[in-house]
């Protein structure tokens, strides 16, 4: 919330200090670098969460994180797109669906805040802390099926299908294949090959002596990178490619203890978490909250409580 509204007060709605428009050029350069800067915090982001948890976390612990990843995550996504609907005026279900799917996932990064720290360490018990972590790990990636099932029924069915042919069996059949298929599954396997293979390299190059303490400890960070890169140009999901890499690269457990009482990796994540929030905070346009022609301040106020309370 600091970095959010220091980004604000840098912003050129308050003291101008900052003025993101004016260094990228035009509006479609500010939302490619805010969409880059984005994929990059997550992945990062993320490679820690999964090396954070205990070895084979995901095997022992499958039946709690299905039933949050399955049931109460659709639940949230239905949840909350009635919210929309019943309270943005002239908006199709269908519009709701893919607005939903976009609040619905657990922002990894936002978690930190109460799986991390003093706070975390005192009150919030370990088991809690580690299904937060995990939870928030893989739902948003998982989140990528909701967003395209309301995007293919709105593309081949809403208004008559806009002038696309096949109708809502298109629309499940590209749903089924090109989510389900080419952008979750290949980035699971994906993920979960270069993770292992990046733990075996970097052990073998560990016992041979041929990676010094800082490359170390920076190589979840760049593995990171590696797979945010190779996942954007293939095209699937880098976001739970990433969670997976992590998940893989720890699963005996060595990574995560040879680098527990190390803070370079924290330090790296807390930089990263308050410099997207400033960036955020000076980016957004904050006078469009309150002049729109889709929905008025007080039912955008109501809207966000709503959510809040209710998904």
């Amino acid at each position: 919330m600091i970095s959010l509204l220091a980004g604000v007060t840098f912003s050129p709605h308050a003291t101008n200090l900052v003025k993101p428009l004016e260094y990228t050029g035009s509006q479609a350069n500010l939302n490619a670098v805010t969409l880059y800067f984005s994929r990059l915090v997550l992945g990062v982001q993320l490679v820690l969460a999964g090396v954070q948890l205990p070895s084979r976390y995901l095997q022992k612990e499958w039946k709690p994180l299905a039933l949050l990843l399955g049931p109460i995550m659709t639940s949230m996504w239905i949840v909350s797109s009635l919210i929309i609907w019943a309270l943005v005026p002239n908006l199709p279900y269908l519009h709701a669906l893919a607005i939903a799917a976009c609040v619905t996932p657990t922002d990894p990064v936002l978690s930190n805040s109460i799986v991390k720290g003093k706070f975390a360490d005192k009150n919030v018990p370990k088991d809690l802390q580690k299904i937060i972590i995990a939870e928030s790990g893989a739902n948003d990636g998982l989140g990528y099926p909701y967003l395209f099932l309301a995007l293919y029924l709105i593309k081949y069915t809403g208004e008559g299908g806009l002038g696309q042919t096949g109708g809502a069996s298109t629309a499940m059949g590209l749903w089924f294949g090109e989510t389900w298929g080419y952008t979750i599954l290949l980035s699971v396997i994906y993920g979960a090959t270069v993770g292992w293979i990046a733990k075996e390299l970097l052990h073998w190059a560990e016992e041979n002596k041929f990676v010094d303490r800082e490359s170390f400890l920076v190589f979840a960070i760049t593995l990171s990178l590696f797979i945010v890169g190779t996942c954007g140009m293939i095209g699937s999901d880098d976001v739970l490619a990433c969670f997976i890499a992590g998940n893989a690269f720890t699963w005996d457990d060595w990574f995560r203890l040879e680098t527990l009482d190390d803070s370079l990796q924290p330090t790296i994540d807390m930089l990263l978490n308050l410099s997207i929030f400033i960036w955020f905070g000076g980016i957004c346009p904050w006078p469009t909250f309150l002049h729109n022609e889709v929905i008025p301040i007080y039912r955008l106020i109501s809207l966000g409580i709503l959510i809040l309370l209710l998904r």
